[in-house]
C-alpha cells in the first residue's frame, strides 16, 4: 500500500494540474422559438458563460429549400459579455430546419480558450399575414409602438413598431403562425398600447371576423334546388300529356 501511495499523489496532480475540457469551461444557452412561420424573421439570443475577455458565436442555416432564409452563409459576432443577438429569417418553404450556433471563449483575438456547440431544430410553418394600419395622432415622433394580438380572446403575441412620423399612417404586417386552431369562424383583437397612436377607426382597438381553412361549399344547395326544378318540370310535363292524351280518345257512346 505504501508503494501505491506516491502514485495515487502522482495522479491527482495530474488531475489538477490537467485543463478543463472544453463543454465545462463553457456553457451555452439559447432562447427563442422552435416554431416559426414562412419568411418570418424573429430574434434569438445566445447566452454564453465562461472565464475568456471575449466571445465570439457564429451560426449557421442547414435546411433542403432555403430560398428566402437568411443567413445563407456562417455569420460571427463578437462580444465581450457573451451575449449575442440572432435575427433569423424563415425561408418560403414550410420545413425543418436546424440552426447551428458554435461559440469560443477567447483568450485573445486569434486563441481559442474553449467552443461549444449548439443545433436549435425549428418547425417552419406556414404563416398567416395580419395587416393593420396606425396612424399617429400628434404633432411629434412616437417610438416603441407595441401592436398586442388577441384570437378569440386569447393572446396570441405581439410586434414593436421602432417609430411613427407625426401625424403619419403606416401599414403593419405581423406574421402568425396557426397552431392549435380549429377550422371555423374566429375573432382576431388588435390592440395599441401607446398614447397617440390608433387604428383606422380612431380607437385604440381593432376587430375583425375571419373564417380559418376551407370554407364550407354550399353547392349541393344549388344542386338541389336544380334537382327539385327539373323534377317538377317532368311530373307536370307528364301529368299534361296525360291528361291531353285522355282527351283524344273516341267519344262515350250516351253522347251518340
Amino acid at each position: 500500500m505504501k508503494k501505491l501511495i506516491p502514485f495515487i499523489f502522482a495522479f491527482l496532480l495530474l488531475v489538477t494540474l490537467a485543463p478543463l475540457s472544453q463543454g465545462t469551461q463553457l456553457s451555452i444557452h439559447i432562447d427563442g422559438p422552435t416554431v416559426i412561420g414562412t419568411n418570418q424573421t424573429v430574434e434569438y439570443n445566445v447566452y454564453t458563460e465562461g472565464f475568456f475577455k471575449e466571445y465570439k458565436c457564429g451560426v449557421i442555416l442547414v435546411g433542403y429549400n432555403l430560398t428566402g432564409a437568411s443567413p445563407l452563409n456562417l455569420y460571427v459576432k463578437t462580444s465581450e459579455d457573451g451575449h449575442f443577438k440572432f435575427n433569423i429569417t424563415a425561408p418560403n418553404a414550410p420545413q425543418t430546419i436546424f440552426i447551428h450556433f458554435k461559440a469560443y471563449g477567447m483568450i485573445n483575438d486569434t486563441t481559442i480558450g474553449a467552443s461549444l456547440e449548439r443545433v436549435l431544430e425549428v418547425q417552419v410553418k406556414k404563416a398567416m399575414d395580419i395587416k393593420v394600419k396606425i396612424k399617429n395622432v400628434e404633432n411629434y415622433e412616437i417610438k416603441n409602438v407595441v401592436l398586442s394580438f388577441y384570437l378569440d380572446g386569447r393572446y396570441i403575441g405581439n410586434t414593436t413598431v421602432d417609430k411613427i412620423a407625426a401625424n403619419s399612417t403606416k401599414s403593419i404586417v405581423y406574421k402568425w403562425v396557426p397552431e392549435g386552431i380549429y377550422q371555423g369562424e374566429h375573432t382576431l383583437t388588435v390592440k395599441i398600447s401607446s398614447h397617440g397612436v390608433v387604428f383606422e377607426n380612431d380607437l385604440q382597438t381593432y376587430q375583425y371576423k375571419f373564417y380559418y381553412g376551407a370554407p364550407p361549399s354550399y353547392d349541393y344547395i344549388t344542386y338541389l334546388s336544380w334537382g327539385l326544378l327539373i323534377l317538377v318540370s317532368a311530373l307536370f310535363t307528364l301529368f299534361y300529356f296525360g291528361r291531353k292524351g285522355r282527351k283524344a280518345g273516341p267519344a262515350p257512346k250516351w253522347k251518340k
